[in-house]
């Protein structure tokens, strides 16, 4: 049995998944599952990483790639690989990204010293003319309310987690946008014990077409709402709802401000029962605020003036 399994998702990404598996197959950990899961995708990235995997035949006999039939998206895809993974420990790894060479080793070793169920660390953003550090904000003692409001961004990516955790039972979401804030919330939650490595592990690629702007923007809202409400109904169903009740009524707050980046003809408001909470929450700039008052007043001339982006 492989100390961790690595997922790793696989669609329209030849751009990026040379550079995604050559960093996978280098790592300095040795004990690693990696499990590449084909979401039907139409261009040339399963020829590549088979191209790169002859480079390391010391990892092909601990690599599995598995065929969706049709194109299911990253829940059902993830979920797939989640069921064939016998590693001790699972993460996640988005094909367009890559972890630093020692990523999977450190976490495993604050995994092993602490027995700990769930291990995160810091990551870049790199965009196309430079990197940044990410501002997530590690350290929580229980960061689970952290993850709900967004303190901890919740990726799967840079949190590594014990099997027992998937094993105790978890809800894959439905959509796309947010499905990994509706997975690792819950994950959360059948973990007892959480650990932190302060070192940026993972690179995100920045990529343009991720954003919730064009003519997609109204869906990816309602994705993004679906899955948070899915969060929010495994809260409840564990009666733990009034517990975090404020990390839930940020976490409302936080998707409010991102509806503000669509576009007036797609726009819909998202819990309206937090309204005034919003235009009170000193934690989102003024402007956007302010914009949402004139929304709600239908000044919609005016309030276009307080939006973070040009419609």
């Amino acid at each position: 049995m492989p100390a961790v399994s690595v997922i790793v998702p696989v669609y329209k990404v030849e751009e990026y998944i040379e550079r995604c598996a050559h960093a996978l197959f280098g790592q300095t950990m040795e004990d690693l599952e990696f499990i590449f899961v084909d979401d039907c995708t139409p261009d040339a990235s399963m020829d590549i990483l088979a191209r790169v995997l002859d480079e390391y035949p010391q990892r092909r006999g601990r690599v599995t790639v598995l065929h969706n039939e049709v194109n299911r998206g990253l829940p059902f895809t993830r979920r797939r690989g989640v069921e064939v993974a016998t590693g001790d420990y699972i993460i996640h790894c988005d094909s367009d990204d890559w972890p630093e060479p020692d990523m999977y080793a450190k976490l495993y070793a604050k995994a092993r010293e602490g027995n700990l169920d769930m291990v995160m660390c810091q990551n870049r953003i790199v965009y196309p003319d430079h990197t940044d550090l990410c501002w997530d904000k590690l350290g929580y003692e229980n960061p689970i309310g952290a993850l709900i409001r967004q303190d901890i961004l919740n990726h799967v990516w840079d949190k590594l987690v014990t099997r027992k955790a998937y094993e105790k039972g978890v809800v894959f979401p439905a959509y796309n946008m947010l499905e990994d804030t509706a997975l690792i919330i819950q994950l959360a939650f059948n973990c007892e014990t959480f650990g932190y490595v302060y070192e940026p592990l993972y690179n995100y690629f920045y990529r343009e077409s991720s954003l919730i702007n064009g003519k997609d923007s109204a869906r990816k809202m309602y994705e993004m709402l679906g899955n948070l409400n899915l969060a929010f109904s495994c809260l409840e169903a564990k009666g733990l709802a009034k517990e975090y009740k404020k990390d839930i009524l940020q976490a409302k707050c936080w998707l409010k401000d991102i509806a503000k980046n669509i576009p007036r003809d797609s726009y819909f408001d998202p819990y309206p029962e937090v309204n005034f909470a919003y235009i009170f929450n000193r934690h989102f700039p003024l402007k956007h605020r302010l914009g949402h008052v004139t929304d709600m007043l239908g000044i919609h001339g005016i309030s276009k003036v307080f939006k973070r982006r040009e419609r």
